[in-house]
């Protein structure tokens, strides 16, 4: 029969006493905790993909960022994206870490820069707009390749837009020059012929072959005279025949741009001697 001796239990149990004291001991140990998510929002300055850099340009900072493997990057035209995808110009958003000043990115966003407005002045050959906002007017350079929706989300061009459409601009700054990528506009377009205008209420009525419609003007609706969106009220005249830009709202028709229908303002033969509409007293000097 075969015996262990008893001298050997001592050290085994020494040794055995140890690793459980020490397993204990790791057990006890507080898992490291992941680093605090931190965020920064500027204009890309550049990006190299191949090395995994960002630079973005802050109010008062430019700051450099490590694009970790995992990052991730929602962009507004591609969803997810790559860092491929990222271009000079744009204003994004970083979630990163930082690891004693080294920015690692976990999330790239891109911020929409949005301008809506009135056009003022739009040149397709070289590729300029100028858009009126509430508070301000920005020029434009039309990217190559800009995308135009038009009103019923289908997909139009330049040559689709007015001097006075009502729109929303996309862009971007590369170089620090306001570029259009997408222009949309955002109103819907009745042709007919004038037939009464109200100049106290700001209103004015228009008749298609089918339909007579109503319409209020916003506060800045341009009106179109000789190509230019500065005109008054008081300047049309009844049976011209008009092209009126409007938003329907909750069953009220506001127009934000009246323009000659096909670059006219003459009365055509359906038209010409038909009375006023009882909205527009006869003898109205309007």
């Amino acid at each position: 029969m075969k015996t262990i001796s008893i001298k050997k239990w001592p050290a085994a149990y020494a040794a055995m006493l140890a690793a459980g004291m020490a397993f204990h001991a790791a057990a006890d140990q507080p898992s490291a905790s992941p680093r605090p998510e931190n965020h920064s929002t500027g204009t890309v300055i550049s990006v190299d993909p191949n090395n995994h850099i960002l630079v973005i340009r802050g109010f008062v900072l430019d700051k450099k960022f490590n694009l970790g493997n995992a990052c991730t990057y929602a962009l507004l035209d591609k969803n997810p994206g790559a860092a491929a995808d990222l271009r000079p110009g744009e204003k994004v958003a970083v979630n990163y870490q930082d690891a004693s000043g080294v920015l690692i990115a976990d999330r790239v966003e891109q911020q929409p820069m949005r301008l809506e407005g009135m056009v003022r002045s739009l040149d397709p050959a070289a590729h300029t707009m100028t858009v009126r906002g509430d508070f301000l007017q920005k020029a434009f350079q039309i990217a190559d390749g800009c995308n135009v929706v038009l009103r019923d989300e289908k997909t139009g061009d330049l040559k689709n837009l007015q001097v006075g459409d009502h729109v929303t601009v996309t862009y971007e700054t590369p170089n620090g020059r306001l570029t259009a990528r997408e222009i949309a506009q955002t109103s819907i377009t009745f042709t007919g012929t004038l037939t009464a205008i109200d100049l106290d209420e700001r209103t004015v009525k228009a008749r298609s072959f089918l339909d007579t419609k109503k319409f209020n003007l916003a506060d800045g609706c341009a009106i179109v005279i000789n190509g230019k969106p500065d005109g008054k009220l008081a300047d049309l005249k009844p049976n011209d025949r008009l092209d009126v830009s409007y938003d329907e709202i909750n069953g009220v028709n506001v127009a934000n741009r009246i323009a000659p229908a096909g670059g006219t303002s003459e009365p055509t033969a359906m038209t010409a001697n038909r009375p006023h509409d009882s909205g527009m007293p006869m003898g109205s000097p309007y």
